[in-house]
């Protein structure tokens, strides 16, 4: 069975979608189980999580960092952090399988030429430590 570039391209334009999608459903059913005001602060840090990496890459689109360094800020990677990180909260499970999926979306947009290695690895870099900042409990 072989697959085409567009159907890679498919799945790989599902797979922040799927992310937000699955995030709201487990923020969903934590919220009928404990309520609003228990689950304000994670709520909180997902949307504060994505302003950040949008306004990094507003400053990164005025200043050029990563292409000065002959890079590319990969919005894709950061987006997907947002979300992989809120659900490697969730348990030792939903961690391995989100770590899991974000490496495979590596090698999806890879394969797809959205991105180098070294575009997802610095955009990663930076990122990571600021989601974990705002995302920790």
């Amino acid at each position: 069975m072989n697959i085409t570039y567009q159907q890679l391209g498919f799945i790989a334009d599902t797979y922040i979608p799927i992310l937000f999608l699955t995030s709201c459903v487990i923020l969903i059913k934590e919220i009928s189980a404990l309520g609003f005001k228990p689950n304000h602060q994670q709520i909180r840090s997902i949307i504060l999580s994505v302003v950040v990496i949008f306004f990094i890459m507003l400053i990164d689109s005025q200043l050029q960092i990563w292409s000065k360094i002959g890079l590319d800020y990969s919005t894709h990677t950061a987006l997907s952090l947002v979300f992989v990180i809120f659900l490697s909260f969730k348990g030792k499970i939903s961690l391995l399988l989100s770590v899991i999926s974000m490496v495979c979306y590596a090698i999806l947009m890879m394969i797809q030429n959205y991105h180098t290695m070294a575009d997802i690895l610095s955009t990663a870099i930076v990122i990571i430590p600021i989601l974990l900042f705002l995302q920790q409990k």
